[in-house]
């Protein structure tokens, strides 16, 4: 599996490890590092190198290959409704002298501006309860997280809420003329919308039972549901 740095546009990289990724968007004044992975890479040395410019972190959400390296950064954004499962259950524990990172807010609608980019914050239950897109209106562009993508979508386990993650797509699919491309954290990248509609009539389906269980790629407490465009994992 990959790990490996992919230099998209000036000033954006894809940061891959093993099947999840991070996303770096350096701005005039500081760096914003969209997720942390596993924690098998070294992050805080790849962004160092990419970028003179200090770096925050924000978390789609919480799940712990989306956190392994936070605590070699200062400051976390997510959205309050993940702080209470990463504080005692993600969050990976301080050893020796290590600094604590500071634990701060992301809401609904609020923007992050590095002057060359502005991500619109975008709340999208479901997956979990706090997990957040970020939109770039003006470069057409979505980071989606775990919420849209073509691969094993997770839907067991706490946190995790179907009816919430199918009204989720249906306002993603209604703000679907405000990106053209869309940046999820796994499986096939970029995408584009179009794959919106194919996770709305999975989940559907899912919900009304209308898809067959097989058995999971790995021991694991649930089933695999196959739709056309995706796999939900419940």
């Amino acid at each position: 599996m990959a790990k490996e740095i992919i230099k998209v546009e000036e000033h954006f990289w894809r940061l891959e490890e093993d099947g999840v990724r991070s996303f770096l968007f350096e701005g005039t004044d500081r760096a914003m590092l969209i997720d942390t992975g596993f924690g098998t890479l070294p992050l805080k040395q790849w962004t160092s190198e990419l970028t003179p410019l200090p770096v925050f972190v924000v978390n789609t959400h919480t799940d712990g290959d989306h956190t392994g390296c936070n605590n070699d950064f200062d400051k976390i954004y997510m959205h309050p409704a993940e702080m209470d499962y990463y504080v005692f259950h993600g969050k990976k524990p301080i050893a020796g002298d290590d600094h604590e990172p500071e634990l701060l807010p992301l809401w609904e609608g609020d923007v992050i501006d590095l002057g060359y980019w502005k991500f619109e914050v975008i709340l999208t239950p479901g997956h979990t309860p706090g997990s957040i897109m970020l939109l770039e209106r003006d470069k057409r562009m979505l980071i989606s997280g775990d919420t849209i993508q073509d691969g094993d979508i997770y839907m067991f386990g706490q946190g995790r809420n179907l009816p919430a993650f199918r009204a989720s797509l249906d306002k993603m699919y209604k703000m679907s003329s405000d990106f053209d491309v869309i940046w999820p954290s796994h499986s096939t990248c970029p995408l584009t919308p179009q794959i919106i509609p194919g996770l709305i009539e999975g989940a559907n389906a899912l919900a009304e039972g209308k898809l067959t269980p097989q058995e999971p790629p790995r021991d694991m407490p649930c089933k695999l549901y196959r739709c056309d465009v995706a796999a939900f994992l419940m």
